[in-house]
């Protein structure tokens, strides 16, 4: 996606998400309150953090659970060229195990995240791409971006 403003990729961001399951085999989907958007849980790589470690700590973070069978589904690559970010997110397939209480940031307190359960792929698929107006950045292209990147990941699995 190109928009008139665009610029130059000048930096790369490495993420992990997950297509996260519980024991009903329920699909997990992480609502913004604020905006109306969706996406799957995870984020951002830090520094000198492998991307499993990352993956346990953001879900951790955003859901409050803990997380086992962990499987590899693949990378994806963006490049967001209306923020010049190169992002390349590494996905799995995990199922939640105990609740240990979320560690949200201000931001994601801030966009009302949220952890909301759907039965079925199709249907989770169907929440993001029902998300509408901005991403929790107040970007449009960034929702597009977050839509088609999620969406593609969820339907490896359908």
């Amino acid at each position: 996606l190109r928009e008139a403003s665009d610029q130059p990729i000048s930096y790369t961001r490495r993420a992990a998400r997950a297509v996260l399951f519980n024991a009903a085999g329920q699909v997990a989907v992480m609502h913004f309150t604020a905006t109306s958007s969706y996406k799957l849980p995870g984020g951002g790589i830090d520094e000198g953090e492998d991307a499993i470690t990352a993956l346990r700590r953001e879900i951790r973070e955003e859901t409050g659970y803990e997380i086992t069978d962990i499987h590899e589904l693949g990378e994806l690559v963006e490049y967001r060229y209306y923020c010049g970010m190169h992002q390349i997110s590494y996905c799995y397939t995990a199922t939640v195990t105990q609740f240990v209480g979320t560690e949200l940031t201000q931001k994601e307190q801030n966009a009302g995240m949220e952890l909301q359960w759907f039965d079925t792929i199709p249907q989770a698929i169907a929440t993001i791409e029902s998300g509408h107006q901005v991403d929790e950045d107040g970007s449009p292209i960034g929702l597009k971006m977050m839509i088609l990147r999620d969406t593609a990941i969820l339907k490896t699995l359908k």
